[in-house]
């Protein structure tokens, strides 16, 4: 990232420039000046701008209609991959609205990494609330017939119906298991997963 002919940071200035890159790669965008600030500690957004400036002038930062890029370094935004959005998957009760929607969504490539059969849901219900998942949320999977304890997938029924929780393999048990209090864990005699979690898109 760092190149040699460019000038020396600040303590501070690098630490901004860590943050920001930290952020790109956490959320496929840039922070605002705001969020940046937040990050930092420092309240006054004037003296964030300053850094960013800084950034930008020592050859570390751009700006492009208004938000904050990179220099030298491909952020998420500039290259996307498009996904099939193939319907809800219901966080809660168990529901048949598994459904092809005939529609897609353009996702980060860095999200997908090298994985190719990788589809987004999008998610109805907040038994998933604990482990950042909501009521909205669209959710990436990767499609697949296996997973292992402890990943987060989503389940066919035996009536047909499908459900978004946490496999948990306990003592020989099978169980889906949401992450909040208010809902049970579904046990299940047969294990038919759809796919697993890999990704979640969000817009606040």
């Amino acid at each position: 990232m760092v190149n040699k002919l460019r000038k020396e940071l600040t303590q501070r200035q690098r630490k901004a420039l860590q943050v920001i890159e930290t952020f790109v790669l956490e959320h496929g965008f840039p922070p605002t000046i705001r969020e940046l600030g937040r990050r930092l500690g420092l309240a006054n957004p004037s003296a964030v701008f300053k850094h960013v400036l800084s950034l930008e002038r020592k050859g570390y930062l751009r700006r492009e209609g208004g938000e904050l890029r990179l220099a030298g370094f491909s952020t998420p935004l500039d290259s996307r991959v498009r996904v099939p959005l193939v319907g809800v998957a219901p966080a809660g009760r168990a529901q048949e609205v598994f459904d092809s929607l005939g529609e897609s969504v353009d996702v980060p490539e860095w999200m997908l990494g090298r994985r190719e059969n990788v589809f987004c849901i999008r998610v109805a219900g907040k038994s998933m609330v604990d482990a950042y998942i909501d009521d909205g949320d669209r959710v990436l999977l990767e499609r697949t017939n296996t997973a292992q304890s402890g990943e987060m997938v989503v389940a066919r029924l035996d009536d047909g119906s499908v459900t978004l929780k946490r496999l948990r393999r306990e003592n020989g048990r099978i169980l889906l298991v949401p992450e909040n209090s208010e809902f049970a864990p579904l046990e299940v005699k047969e294990l038919r997963v759809v796919g697993r979690v890999v990704g979640l898109l969000r817009k606040y």
